[in-house]
């Protein structure tokens, strides 16, 4: 149930906090241009591709460089070779700040309907929140856009799982068993495992991930969300 979950989480999370709100036509992506080149800006009821990150400034936050980009338009995800350890943009230009600011109002009804709480971030555009899985919404201006940034227990719970995999003694099974049911003693999405069909076992994880979970895990994942966000904010 949780492996199934989990995908069922990815798939579903953005779209219910941002139900009810349509997405911007973009346009090709070109995600691969020099870190140097000049910032783009939102113009005329459209976002440039350019005003995204490049795979470098990606993989500076991350820690690891980005070896593949999806998506199209204003839509990536990059992706490292280290399982797990990627990040998505999603940026909008709406028609205008009236529609941007309503679209952060959806984002804070939806993590209140899923059973959190927004947490407001200070001093980050002209309005930021983290809502549910420490996804973050960000509105400058007329510009609203979404950072989903790696989750690091899903990360640490993988590393633990393989490291019980390839154990070739008493000893380093027990270590590594340690090892992971200390990552999986805080892990919300547990709440998959409660029972029910996949669909039912994701929306009990989202609602469990909705919630503050206050560990160091979450610390570093809100850390390089707002370090995304940041650069992002730069070049608009």
């Amino acid at each position: 149930m949780k492996g199934v979950s989990l995908a069922f989480v990815f798939a579903f999370c953005p779209g219910l906090l941002l139900m009810g709100c349509g997405k911007a036509p973009s346009g090709a992506a070109d995600p691969t241009g020099a870190p140097g080149r000049p910032a783009a800006r939102a113009r005329r009821g459209k976002v440039d591709v350019a005003a995204l990150l490049t795979k470098e400034e990606v993989g500076a936050i991350l820690g690891q460089p980005v070896t593949s980009v999806e998506g199209e338009g204003t839509h990536l995800k990059y992706k490292t070779d280290v399982l797990l350890l990627e990040a998505g943009i999603e940026l909008d230009q709406k028609d205008d700040v009236a529609d941007a600011v309503q679209q952060m109002q959806a984002a804070r009804t939806a993590t209140g309907f899923l059973g959190g709480k927004p947490e407001v971030v200070p001093n980050l555009g002209d309005e930021a929140l983290f809502g549910a899985m420490s996804f973050l919404y960000v509105r400058k201006g007329s510009v609203f856009f979404t950072i989903t940034p790696p989750n690091f227990q899903m990360i640490a719970g993988q590393k633990a799982g393989e490291k019980l995999r390839q154990a070739r003694s008493p000893e380093e099974m027990k270590k590594a068993m340690e090892e992971l049911q200390q990552v999986q003693q805080t892990d919300p999405t547990n709440a998959g495992l409660q029972g029910g069909d996949a669909a039912q076992g994701a929306l009990a994880v989202i609602k469990a991930s909705s919630k503050k979970q206050g560990t160091q895990y979450e610390t570093d994942t809100r850390a390089a969300a707002i370090a995304l966000a940041t650069k992002l904010l730069e070049k608009l």
